[in-house]
């Protein structure tokens, strides 16, 4: 399994963690975001499991596109929430200083709807191209890795999910896809560095 796979996995399954401690830092700093946080926690329960899909695409050239090209959606959330996020819990902020809340928090104090608006665009665009994944590897047979190393498994040239993945569904592939502006290595590249800002 190449390198960048098997990094580009982990760090979908590390920032299946950041998200949620994200998502408990809105609520631990009293601050009204349930639809923010919903769509958050939406995320970070399908991280995992479309590591599992991008490495299974990894196993054969004819899906490989459309994992990399997953994998760029994962990328450029990742890097759209080291941007816009609450990673800071609240004990450390002194609520009667406006700079220092300013400063450290960056997600509007107020509305956040325009943020809201462009996660669950972000959101769709990835369960989209997730189903197609799938139904990639279901139309072409591909021999995945075992659940052991976190892949699928076939049963009868079918695709089996383990219990706690996402439910992915067939959908109409269209034409052929070419492969996305950026490479695998520069991908997982830009978002490790993303993710380690966003842990931070």
């Amino acid at each position: 399994m190449p390198e960048e796979t098997t990094i580009a996995v982990e760090l979908l399954g590390s920032t299946e963690t950041t998200v949620n401690t994200i998502v408990n830092n809105l609520g631990a700093n009293r601050l009204d975001r349930r639809s923010f946080r919903k769509y958050l926690r939406d995320y970070a329960e399908r991280t995992a499991s479309d590591g599992r899909l991008i490495n299974a695409s990894r196993q054969d050239l004819r899906c490989a596109n459309r994992g990399l090209l997953l994998a760029y959606a994962h990328m450029e959330l990742i890097c759209w929430l080291a941007k816009s996020n609450y990673t800071i819990s609240a004990t450390s902020v002194g609520w009667y200083s406006w700079k220092k809340l300013f400063a450290k928090y960056r997600l509007p104090l107020l509305a956040v709807t325009s943020q809201t608006t462009h996660l669950t665009n972000h959101l769709q665009n990835i369960s989209k191209l997730a189903d197609q994944v799938f139904t990639d590897l279901d139309a072409n047979d591909v021999k995945s890795l075992s659940l052991k190393t976190g892949g699928y498994k076939l049963t009868s040239g079918k695709i089996t999910i383990p219990p706690d993945s996402i439910k992915y569904r067939k959908v109409p592939l269209g034409q052929p896809i070419g492969s996305p502006p950026e490479g695998s290595h520069d991908l997982v590249h830009r978002a490790t560095l993303a993710q380690q800002k966003l842990s931070q």
